[in-house]
């Protein structure tokens, strides 16, 4: 499957646990084909968005505030979002939250999904992308 992959969404957290040297081993080679070009790396604003707020809260895996741009600019491509994905983005969260408000788990009932990862979702699609996650929990029954 690896020899199929042209692009990856990296999910925020599997950012942050990268840079702070908690991200899984298949995470770690993942990003690195992207630092090397040989997989297209892509966000979107919600999880540059996302990582922006981290660094304020002091979860610092970058120096400075410069340095959060830089990476960005460095290794991704930063995919505009339209009204169309934002339509479907909202399908798939009310959806999404519905399927976890079901489940046989009672600690994923009461989890949601967030907004950027139904962005991520539908961008994904679009873009025949694989997503790349570290969630604090794995969102599935």
């Amino acid at each position: 499957m690896d020899g199929e992959i042209k692009a990856v969404i990296m999910d925020t957290y599997a950012i942050i646990a990268d840079l702070t040297g908690q991200a899984t081993a298949k995470a770690v080679e993942i990003l690195d084909r992207v630092r090397m070009g040989n997989i297209e790396g892509i966000l979107h604003y919600l999880i540059v968005y996302e990582l922006a707020c981290h660094w304020r809260r002091g979860r610092r895996p970058f120096r400075d505030e410069g340095e959060l741009p830089d990476f960005i600019d460095t290794y991704f491509t930063v995919k505009a979002l339209d009204n169309g994905i934002a339509v479907e983005a909202s399908e798939v969260k009310v959806m999404g939250d519905r399927l976890l408000a079901t489940s046989r788990d009672p600690g994923l009932q009461r989890r949601r999904l967030s907004i950027a990862d139904a962005t991520t979702i539908v961008l994904a699609g679009r873009e025949g992308a694989f997503i790349v996650i570290r969630g604090r929990r794995p969102i599935s029954t």
